[in-house]
């Protein structure tokens, strides 16, 4: 390939050794959407799960030549990684939606995630109570 040809494909698109490194990046960025980082909802037991992850990627590229054809030639190279990692699941029941993240958190935020329950469970009794004294129970 003549350096006039190597020049005009480079204009085209970040080239590298035929490669089009613009066209790769936009793949990738393609395939991240709301699905990719929320993922499809599941229905299970009368749940509904929605995981959440978080996406993370790298991307490098790199190519080199000698000035002249005698000198050497060119050469080039590239890699990527990507990292998906599930952060946690949103559960919805009966309208109700609560997070609950796969790492697992301090004492502190185990019961914070628990007061509602709690409380719930305590107006249940409250009112049971309640309703045991009206009907001479």
């Amino acid at each position: 390939m003549t350096t006039q040809e190597r020049r005009a494909r480079e204009r085209s698109g970040w080239s590298m050794n035929g490669l089009n490194v613009e066209a790769i990046l936009d793949k990738i960025l393609g395939a991240m959407s709301t699905r990719t980082v929320v993922g499809e909802p599941m229905e299970v037991q009368g749940l509904t799960l929605v995981p959440v992850l978080t996406i993370a990627f790298g991307f490098g590229a790199g190519g080199g030549e000698a000035p002249n054809a005698q000198q050497g030639g060119s050469g080039g190279g590239g890699g990527g990684g990507a990292r998906v990692k599930v952060e946690g699941v949103l559960v919805i029941k009966d309208g109700d939606a609560r997070f609950l993240p796969t790492t697992s958190g301090g004492t502190l935020d185990r019961l914070l995630d628990m007061v509602p329950d709690l409380l719930q469970k305590a107006k249940i009794k409250v009112e049971k109570a309640r309703q045991d004294e009206s009907n001479g129970d």
